[in-house]
């Protein structure tokens, strides 16, 4: 997902918002492994990346990004970091992730099979999942790392925003209509839309509480002040998990950008369309 994303960064964005967005580090740590997976997933027959290692340390892949808005330039830096799901297996072990501390916004990206009704798809598949416990134990894990890095108190809300993603949403498409807001593509606007992101939040809220994840969405109403839920594919058609390799139609990314987007406009650096 993070490999799709830094491509999409780019290219599509960037066009969309009429942009410079720079990596200048992009030789180097993560970036430099965002643009090998790229690069193994291009040709004819690509191969699927494997999960993020436990414990994986690469320096963080740092963006600049430039635009005019209102006759004015507008810059920001952002920089991603990378962490397994089993590095939130438990909250000693999310502990050990210093930078939660001073993050501004966090993406979690959610495996949709790790649900407890997608168990059966998931075998069907081949899916095979990493060994960390379900999502709502992973929440909780992250939550407890916020609120004591924040200083957050119990009885308060955590105040950092969080984009749930839930990602290979491909693997779903048989359920959802052909015109269902899942299925269309992200606006081509140079804004980001607000009013489309509510319904799309909705419409993902409740396929994850259908698929046994109503908990999860209980804990973030309680634990955030800020939060989104997002559905995506990194790839937009789905792999041969068995064999390892993509799609024969090659990679679709879908709706990829737009939790980063989403954490961007709500902090006021991209304009909203409500």
């Amino acid at each position: 997902m993070l490999s799709a994303l830094h491509s999409e960064l780019t290219k599509t964005v960037a066009r969309r918002f009429d942009a410079a967005i720079d990596n200048p580090g992009g030789g180097t740590g993560l970036a430099k492994v965002l643009q090998d997976l790229n690069a193994e997933m291009a040709h004819e027959g690509g191969l699927l990346p494997q999960q993020t290692q436990v414990g994986q340390k690469s320096a963080p892949a740092v963006y600049e990004w430039r635009y005019a808005q209102n006759g004015r330039t507008r810059s920001t830096i952002f920089s991603f970091y990378d962490n397994a799901g089993e590095d939130f297996a438990s909250e000693d072990r999310a502990l050990s992730i210093h930078y939660l501390g001073q993050v501004s916004g966090v993406i979690l990206l959610l495996d949709p099979f790790s649900f407890p009704e997608n168990a059966a798809r998931a075998a069907d598949r081949g899916v095979s999942l990493s060994a960390s416990d379900g999502p709502e134990a992973v929440l909780g894990s992250l939550t407890a790392v916020l609120r004591m890095s924040h200083s957050v108190k119990q009885n308060k809300k955590i105040p950092v925003p969080v984009a749930v993603v839930v990602s290979k949403i491909d693997a779903f498409f048989d359920e959802i209509p052909h015109n269902h807001p899942l299925r269309q593509p992200a606006s081509k606007l140079p804004l980001f839309d607000e009013a489309e992101s509510k319904s799309l939040h909705d419409h993902m809220a409740a396929l994850i509480a259908r698929w046994g994840g109503d908990g999860l969405l209980r804990s973030l109403e309680q634990n955030y002040d800020t939060y989104r839920v997002f559905g995506a594919s990194a790839l937009g058609a789905e792999p041969d998990y068995r064999a390892g390799v993509i799609n024969a139609r090659g990679r679709l990314p879908h709706r990829v950008a737009e939790p980063f987007l989403w954490l961007l406009a709500e902090r006021g650096f991209l304009r909203k369309q409500s």
